[in-house]
């Protein structure tokens, strides 16, 4: 499966291919820079982004990320994502991602290389969604789908799995199951994803696609609402006030109980 998907990555609808070099390729450091290492060059850039010198860092962090480093790779994809001390380009950072996931798709899951690898899968999977505008990555959920269940599946990525539980709840990339969207929810409320324990947690509560179980539902959104982040997942927290507000009063006595037995497990 991990071959499948370097040769999948390798073109984009058969057509956009990528500067994919094979085997070590020395690169030259940038003019008036030198390193000792690649580690070294990583360092460089990041102490040159933290400082503000951004036309350094990327350079810095090129020549590491030319050289096959995977923090680099992925700094560079971040930067060019979130316009991180550089113009937002989701082309540039789609192409990083995508170098991420060619190079190392079968890279062990207990490799300290595998949280990395698994969210470049995530991101990858993020613009096949939506596609990226004047550019020849084109919206296709069927490809998103594929790369969020490669990295919820094989990595066990607790973000891939909450993203599946999406597509399979709202129907994007074919018919609404939502018996597969309470499952992959499940697997990422499990691991602590405060997103996912609010849906799996409204799936419970009103019985969408699952037997109804009102107590644990309102124990899975007040799990959720009390890690919420201020601004972020305010959703969160309005769905528990709103569930909380129409649950009965036994309901919530035990939500409570099964709330207070889950604190104690230490999740």
């Amino acid at each position: 499966m991990p071959l499948a998907f370097v040769v999948a990555l390798a073109l984009q609808g058969g057509a956009l291919a990528f500067d994919v070099k094979e085997g070590p390729a020395p690169a030259n450091p940038p003019p008036g820079m030198l390193f000792k290492s690649i580690g070294d060059s990583l360092r460089e850039g990041l102490n040159a982004l933290s400082s503000g010198n951004s036309e350094m860092a990327v350079q810095a962090l090129g020549y590491a990320a030319r050289e096959g480093n995977v923090a680099a790779q992925w700094k560079l994809g971040r930067m060019y994502q979130d316009g991180e001390g550089v113009r937002r380009d989701d082309l540039k950072a789609y192409q990083h991602f995508s170098e991420i996931a060619n190079r190392h798709a079968d890279v062990s899951p207990d490799s300290p290389h595998a949280r990395v690898v698994a969210q470049a899968f995530v991101a990858l999977g993020g613009y096949h969604l939506a596609g990226i505008p004047n550019s020849r990555v084109k919206r296709n959920p069927v490809r998103a789908t594929e790369m969020f269940h490669y990295a919820a599946s094989y990595f066990d990525d607790a973000d891939a799995q909450y993203h599946l539980g999406r597509i399979f709840s709202e129907g994007v990339a074919g018919p609404r199951d939502l018996h597969q969207a309470a499952r992959w929810f499940n697997l990422a409320a499990e691991k602590g994803h405060v997103p996912a324990q609010a849906r799996l947690g409204q799936m419970l509560f009103n019985g969408d696609g699952v037997p109804r179980q009102g107590p644990r539902g309102l124990m899975w959104m007040q799990v959720a609402a009390n890690k919420a982040f201020p601004g972020r997942d305010d959703w969160v927290v309005e769905l528990n006030t709103r569930a909380r507000s129409v649950a009965t009063e036994d309901e919530r006595r035990l939500a409570d109980a099964y709330l207070r037995k889950y604190e104690r497990s230490g999740r």
